[in-house]
């Protein structure tokens, strides 16, 4: 169990890093690579990635129907081939195309991934590795953003293409790692008992899931946290250029830093919210992620100087926010899953990330448009909602949420 439990730790890290440098890169490439222009390029990457969101439902449904792992290795075969035809596309109509391809592998991964780490793991574990994944993921995208400073100097196309054609190598990779592990029906010794109940269950049904109120009702509380992380740093750059003036460093200091802390602090982090319960974890980070957001409020009010330091300290504790709720509230959501329905719940959880990652720039450049203190007033009062919201909450979900689970030796 342990062995296999380390293979699909590996797979889902060369995915993680995958995914995570391709975010920031993705509209350096098909700018400086594909010759498309930069309003082209994102507008068609925003399409492609929306339109991916709707064929959710249709991998949890899958899931339930043909396990997780039969479906995290489809999701790095349809990666692979859309990785591969990135360097072939030079129009947004060919964008969109491939994008909704790239997309649809990553729906099957994470919905899938959640589950299929709950299946391989017990108690707290199951944060651990969820944990480190999401380290994973914030070093490709620290990578990513590094691309950015640097490539731009590259004029040759095919240098992009060979990190397009190397991505797609490490999704074949991820797969066959992925294909090494066994069953789970065939390693069934191995696991406990809510798991084998789990493995032994008839497929559910889109009833069971949507009906189930508490399932759903932690679903949209947790669009407060997906929001919180999308807009940490997003209007940054622009806040710190158009509303302070002030020089760029101060954007892409605080964000760096807040990349080395999710990275370096996320294990420790989750190690320390061993001995609490997953709802209090999600407490905790909704409260700093809403205090991080309201000392942002007075940006314009306060001299250049004190901004600085007020956007350097918010940053060290979204970071720490970030660290709390990533994967505490997917090994919730698992948690709280209708046994035999687990895709599909898994499935609607993503949405809840999916939704405001992808409405996220409409809404902030809205907001920013009236004024700085209205952008952070309405972060600030989304994620302090959560708090409410997950106290009546707690009473129904399941008791993995509300009580400690025991630790696991990795």
């Amino acid at each position: 169990m342990l062995r296999n439990r380390r293979i699909f730790l590996v797979a889902t890290l060369i995915d993680a890093l995958g995914s995570g440098l391709w975010g920031p890169f993705a509209l350096l490439f098909l700018v400086h690579a594909q010759g498309l222009t930069l309003l082209d390029a994102g507008t068609s990457l925003s399409t492609g990635a929306l339109l991916a969101l709707v064929t959710g439902p249709a991998a949890g449904a899958a899931m339930d129907r043909f396990g997780p792992r039969a479906l995290l290795i489809t999701g790095n075969v349809v990666r692979i081939g859309a990785f591969c035809a990135y360097p072939l596309v030079h129009s947004s109509w060919q964008v969109i195309v491939v994008t909704v391809v790239a997309g649809v592998g990553d729906r099957l991964f994470w919905t899938c991934n959640a589950p299929m780490t709950a299946r391989l793991t017990e108690g707290r574990d199951t944060d651990r590795v969820l944990a480190t994944q999401t380290a994973g993921r914030f070093a490709g995208a620290g990578i990513g953003a590094g691309a950015i400073a640097v490539l731009p100097a590259i004029t040759s196309p095919w240098t992009f293409h060979l990190l397009a054609y190397v991505n797609a190598a490490s999704f074949a990779v991820a797969a066959v790692l992925i294909r090494l592990l066994p069953s789970l029906s065939r390693e069934s010794d191995h696991l406990g008992a809510a798991a084998l109940s789990r493995e032994s269950a008839a497929p559910g049904s889109w009833r069971a899931v949507l009906g189930d109120r508490p399932f759903t009702g932690f679903c949209v509380t947790h669009m407060a946290f997906t929001l919180a992380s999308a807009s940490k740093f997003a209007v940054l750059p622009l806040v710190v250029h158009d509303l302070l003036h002030g020089p760029q460093w101060i954007a892409g200091t605080a964000i760096a830093l807040g990349t080395v802390v999710v990275v370096a602090g996320q294990r420790p982090i989750v190690a320390l919210l061993a001995g609490h319960s997953r709802t209090a974890g999600l407490i905790g980070a909704a409260t700093i992620f809403a205090a991080c957001f309201g000392l942002l409020i007075p940006l314009e009010a306060v001299s250049l100087p004190v901004a600085t330091g007020l956007i350097l300290f918010t940053s060290l504790g979204f970071s720490i926010a970030e660290a709390m709720f990533g994967p505490t509230g997917t090994a919730a959501a698992a948690a709280a899953a209708p046994p035999g329905a687990e895709g599909r719940a898994s499935s609607i959880f993503q949405l809840s990330w999916g939704l405001p990652v992808a409405l996220a720039p409409g809404l902030l450049s809205a907001l920013l448009s009236i004024g700085n203190a209205l952008t952070w007033s309405v972060l600030a009062l989304t994620c302090a909602a959560a708090v409410p919201a997950l106290l009546v909450l707690r009473k129904k979900l399941p008791i993995a949420l509300r009580e400690p689970s025991p630790s696991v030796a990795a």
